[in-house]
Formats: C-alpha cells, structure tokens, sequence
C-alpha cells in the first residue's frame, strides 16, 4: 500500500460507507454493522499512520497530484494521526455501544442516524487531516450542520431548539473564522498552512494579519465551547439523544481545540502568538471557564447538563495550559485532550445507560441506581475520579504535566488553579457519587444492568482510563518530542 494514500482512506472509510448506508433501507439492522465497520477501518488506517509518522515522519497527500500552493493538501504527522486514531477509536465504541438506545430513540430514522453519523466522524477526520486553512472550513461546516441533525434527532423536542441555537451561534462562529481566512488570504496570497506560516513570518503583523488572525480565534473559541462563547452547548448536550451526546461531546470539542492548536502554532506561530498578546489573553479566558463552568456543574440536577458544564471547565483548562507558551504544559494539554475525550465518553454512556434501563437523569434519583447498575456505578467512579485527578487514573496526569508547565514558566498562581479545578470538580461529582451509594436504599435491590453492549463499552473505557494512567508517563515523554516539533515550539 502507497504510505500517501493512508490519509485519504482513513477519510473515506465513513465517507464512502455514508453514501452506502441508504442503500439498505430494508435491512436496517445492517446499518449499524457498516456503520462499525467503517470506523474500524478509520481506526486501522490511522494506527499504520501513527506506525510510520511515530517516529517523526510526514505524509503528505497532494488532492489531485495538484502540489501545493496551488493545489489542496493533507498531511498526516504524528499529532494529526494521533487525533485520527482517538476520534476513530470513541467514535466506534459509542457506536457499539449506543445501538440499543438508537432502536429506542430513532425508532424509524436508524438510517438517516448512521448516515449523518459517518458523515459527522468524516468531517472531523477531515479537519484534523486538512493541512488547507479553506479546505479546513469546509469540513467544520459539514460537521457543524452533521451534529446539529445529530442534537435533534432524539425524541425529546427541547433537542429541536437546542439545535436551532446550536445553529445560529454555530453559524457566527464559521462566519468569523471564513472572513479571518479571507483576510489572511488576501495578506498572503496563499491557503496552505506550511505556505501561509512562511510568507506571515515575511510579512510581520499588519492591521489585516491582525484582524483575519482575531477572526479565526474567536470563530474557533465559538466551536469549541470556550467561556464565555458557550451558549450552544449545555442545551446540546442535554436535550440531544443518549447515543449522539454520547458521540458528540467527546469529540467535537476536542477537534475544535486540535484545530485552534494547530492554526496558532503551524500557521500563526509563536513569535505572532507573543506579539498579540495571545497567550494572557488564553489564560483569563481559561481561568474564568473553569471556575464558571465547574460553579454551574454544581448547581444542576440533570445529569447530563452536568457534564456539558464540566465540559466548559475542562475546555477552560485546556485553553489554559496552551496559553502558558509551556511545552510541558502543552504536551500535558494534548495529553488532557485524550484522556479528558475516553473520560466523558464514559460518562455519557453511564447517563445513557442509567436513562435507558431506569428513566433517571435527576442526580437526586441516582439512589435508586444503588445495587442496581454495580458494573456501571463502577465504571462512573472510575471516571469520575479521573476527571477529580485521582492518582493513578489517567486523568491526573494531564493536570499534574499543566501544573508542572505552570511552574516551569514562572506562574505558580495558575499551578494553584490547576489544583483548585481538581477540587472544583470534586465537588460536583462527589454528589453525585453521595446520591448514589450513601442515601439510604427505600426498596428491595435487584440488579438490572444495562444493555450488554453498553456495559462492556463503559467497563472498557474505564479500564482504558486505567491503562492510560499506567502509561501516561511514557505517552508524556514521547509526545514532548514528537507531537509538537522543535521547530514549531
């Protein structure tokens, strides 16, 4: 196999399968089995190109052997095969997961679901992939109106306004970062990131640098969810279906902030980056998320809007690392990325497990899951305790890298914080955890777990939190030399 064509297969596995999928309207049970089986071969493709980009190589994939400028290129490096291994991985356990949950919230649409589904996962692969600042736009936008059917597709009618919000915001956001491209065209001459960065370096920063690189940020901030541009996610993660929260919180985001990555240090690069006064500016933005979105995640009794508000703090924290100019604290964000993408995707399944099988999202009513959901309650601890940052979990870690970048770059004060966010977290999901097995059980327990499909798919994304807690720290020190180059930092 040709190591160039390995970015456009990973891409074309859901996207091919999409265009597929219609044809077996009268076999809708076979849906789901293509649905999988394109995500597995995403997953293989991108575990041989991390296999060859994982010792630093690049390859590169020129749209119609049409080389850049001039022509639209993708490009996989270790990072961007790294992101293309997690969404592909997520995607196809939530998938496997959430079947029985589809039948039941999608009862005559499995068809449409899957489709827009394999869309949604290609759009993604495809921003990660895209090494073409237009090309990159297109794909945000095919996602953006994927995941907004993918929020109204349940049967509760609050997911319609909850999408139509999704939409309007979601709409500003593109148009931000579509005129910022157009301004930084119109600078350069130029769309390719590799060619833009070099000719941006020539041309210094000019009142059209300045604005189109505004625009992108704040276009970028908007998808991403970062305070105080959130609006559009606590609805959209609490009142779309179980299997697509499921799917989208995980993932959307964290492409979102691979993409705003990848735009400030490949395009923009740091000597901009310090110039704008970026950084600082990543950092109030970060702190605020955090405390707000962890005081919000306190005061809620749906579960799942609890987990949208804990999104917001960890996005905030993330946003926070990157705007510390650590590398440290940099590999220990993209190290959040990762863990942060398996631990909430553990948790959405656990509330589409708790909905499922016994009608509870009140947090109030999680007593009644006690003795019920062992196997899954356990799994709930184990992720839960890991977006706390309980040691040895996974999700220590990527704290520990930031608080340790924090020290590393002479501001202690955001060293605090990191552990003041840990705390913050604590609080909300030790509620939770006191609802569910120190209230008082009024009822005789009989154990009536989930699906099987959802349990085995939540067991293994908490074992999975394990294992990535045992390796973290090899994990760490390959990716501080390979994720994010020398040259690029």
């Amino acid at each position: 196999m040709n190591p160039n064509m390995i970015p456009a297969l990973i891409f074309l596995c859901p996207f091919m399968t999409a265009l597929m999928v219609p044809f077996f309207h009268t076999k809708r049970s076979v849906s789901q089995i293509l649905t999988l089986a394109a995500l597995a071969g995403s997953f293989f493709f991108s575990l041989k190109g991390l296999s060859i980009t994982g010792n630093g190589s690049v390859i590169h994939h020129y749209m119609g052997n049409w080389t850049p400028p001039y022509g639209i290129e993708w490009r996989l490096d270790t990072l961007s095969a790294f992101m293309s291994l997690l969404v592909s991985a997520l995607a196809f356990i939530v998938i496997f997961a959430t079947g029985v949950t589809v039948e039941k919230e999608c009862t005559n649409a499995k068809i449409p679901y899957y489709t827009i589904v394999l869309l949604h996962v290609a759009s993604l692969l495809g921003i990660i992939l895209t090494h073409d600042l237009f090309n990159l736009f297109v794909f945000l936008e095919v996602a953006s109106l994927t995941a907004y059917a993918l929020v109204a597709s349940g049967n509760d009618t609050r997911g319609n306004v909850a999408s139509f919000r999704y939409l309007l915001i979601g709409t500003a956001g593109a148009s931000f970062y579509l005129l910022g491209v157009g301004y930084l065209y119109a600078a350069t001459g130029t769309l390719n990131m590799t060619d833009m960065a070099l000719r941006l370096q020539e041309l210094g920063i000019s009142r059209t640098v300045f604005l189109g690189v505004t625009l992108i940020l704040i276009g970028l901030a908007i998808k991403m969810g970062l305070f105080p541009f959130h609006g559009w996610l606590p609805d959209a993660y609490t009142h779309a279906s179980d299997s697509a929260s499921a799917l989208i919180a995980p993932l959307m985001t964290k492409v979102m902030i691979y993409s705003f990555i990848r735009i400030v240090l490949w395009v923009i690069g740091r000597n901009t980056l310090t110039t704008l006064g970026i950084g600082p500016i990543l950092t109030v933005f970060g702190t605020l998320a955090i405390v707000a979105g962890s005081i919000m995640a306190f005061m809620q009794r749906r579960f799942k809007r609890l987990l949208a508000y804990s999104s917001i703090s960890h996005i905030g924290l993330i946003m926070l690392a990157f705007g510390l100019g650590n590398k440290t604290a940099l590999i220990g964000a993209f190290l959040h990325i990762l863990n942060h993408a398996c631990m909430k995707a553990a948790l959405f399944l656990v509330a589409a497990t708790a909905y499922h099988r016994h009608g509870i999202d009140d947090i109030f009513d999680f007593s009644k899951l006690r003795g019920k959901m062992p196997y899954t309650m356990a799994a709930f601890c184990v992720a839960a305790l890991s977006m706390v940052g309980i040691p040895p979990l996974a999700g220590f870690f990527g704290k520990w890298y930031i608080l340790v970048g924090s020290l590393q770059a002479g501001k202690p004060i955001f060293a605090v914080l990191v552990v003041l966010s840990s705390l913050l977290t604590a609080l909300y999901f030790f509620k939770v955890i006191e609802q569910t097995f120190f209230h008082r059980q009024k009822e005789n327990v009989t154990v009536q777990e989930g699906p099987l499909a959802l349990v085995i798919s939540t067991g293994s994304l908490a074992i999975g939190l394990l294992i990535l807690g045992y390796f973290a720290p090899a994990i760490f020190h390959w990716g501080f030399n390979l994720l994010v180059p020398a040259g690029v930092f």
